[in-house]
């Protein structure tokens, strides 16, 4: 009998294991997805807004893009 049972408790230990770090992956996942990425035109007028870059600058810029 207490062999069966220790199968049993270490199979409900690797569920719970399994179950945290499934947890986790979908958590990181979630986390680097929010993540985006800014259009260059996005990136011009941050900078424009930070004044980083001049207006004329920025027409410029845009206009390349």
């Amino acid at each position: 009998m207490m062999f069966g049972g220790s199968f049993m408790m270490v199979g409900i230990m690797l569920f719970w294991v399994v179950l945290i770090a499934v947890g986790f992956y979908l958590l990181y996942r979630f986390i680097n997805d929010r993540k985006e990425e800014l259009s260059p035109i996005e990136i011009l007028k941050v900078r424009l807004a930070k004044g980083e870059i001049s207006l004329d600058e920025f027409e410029q810029l845009s206009k390349k893009l």
